[in-house]
């Protein structure tokens, strides 16, 4: 049972298994589009891989599973070749969360609606409105006490579900910025 002014991640039916398959050779490993059941598809490289075994609950996270128990960072921008190790932590990943959205909120109602699970706590930087997989989106940077991230939350096609697409990391020096940015490019809202 919902809460009423809560946002609780959107469940999916069971379907048929999700297809990965390879589509492409890059320099940072073979390009994969994932098909989730959730309602989008996005490309990834390797290493990244795709942890589903939460999307029945509404998410979907990518990480890289090369890295190491030691966090190993820097305040510096991450050089545009992510396959540096040197410019990673453990806990960099990247989410991908549906949330149900019966009142048809725009992406920064939501996310100022919603701040638990937006990120967006009005300490956020480089806040934009753009379109994003052609629906009214925002995106922005945020830090809290732990980590920070770099967020973008759309609305579906027909707007009853809120994806918010979060890049989390140490520092701001790290790969997965970037590597984030790259991805987020080629997210496409499937229905």
């Amino acid at each position: 049972a919902a809460i009423p002014g809560i946002a609780q991640a959107a469940p999916t039916q069971a379907t048929s298994k999700p297809t990965v398959y390879a589509v492409g050779q890059g320099s940072g490993g073979t390009l994969r589009t994932y098909q989730s059941q959730l309602g989008f598809r996005f490309d990834v490289k390797a290493p990244y891989t795709i942890d589903t075994s939460q999307e029945r609950q509404g998410t979907i996270v990518v990480r890289n599973p090369a890295l190491g128990n030691a966090a190993v960072g820097s305040d510096e921008p991450a050089p545009v070749d992510s396959n540096v190790q040197a410019q990673s932590s453990p806990g960099d990943r990247i989410t991908i969360t549906r949330f149900d959205n019966p009142n048809r909120l725009s992406a920064r109602q939501w996310a100022e609606k919603n701040p638990n699970q937006s990120f967006f706590n009005g300490l956020q930087s480089n806040y934009q409105s753009y379109s994003f997989a052609g629906q009214p989106a925002v995106s922005y940077s945020w830090c809290g006490n732990n980590n920070c991230g770099d967020s973008v939350v759309v609305p579906s096609r027909d707007g009853r579900s809120i994806f918010v697409l979060s890049a989390l990391y140490e520092y701001p020096g790290n790969a997965v910025r970037w590597d984030f940015k790259r991805m987020v490019g080629r997210f496409r809202l499937t229905q």
